[in-house]
């Protein structure tokens, strides 16, 4: 995220998501560019054998996006 200008970091950045299968979910890390306020949002999680993610991940994206906010990139840790 780094190289495409990204300088500010959070970890478990809280986002409330009424009407969801939770009532809040946690996105793994947001990058922010100080100079625009432009974020981009990552979630890292399990995929299932043919590279989506797994049922867990698929709806705390889901209830993300539902919540009003962008749709979180998906990074898996495990290759099927």
């Amino acid at each position: 995220m780094e190289d495409e200008g990204f300088d500010r970091f959070q970890k478990e950045v809280e986002v409330e998501t009424p009407g969801g299968h939770k009532g809040k979910r946690y996105i793994d890390l947001r990058g922010t560019k100080s100079k625009t306020g432009e974020f981009k949002d990552i979630q890292v999680g399990k995929q299932n054998k043919n590279g989506t993610p797994v049922s867990r991940e698929r709806k705390a994206l889901d209830d993300i996006e539902q919540a009003g906010h962008p749709r979180p990139d998906f990074v898996p840790y495990n290759k099927p």
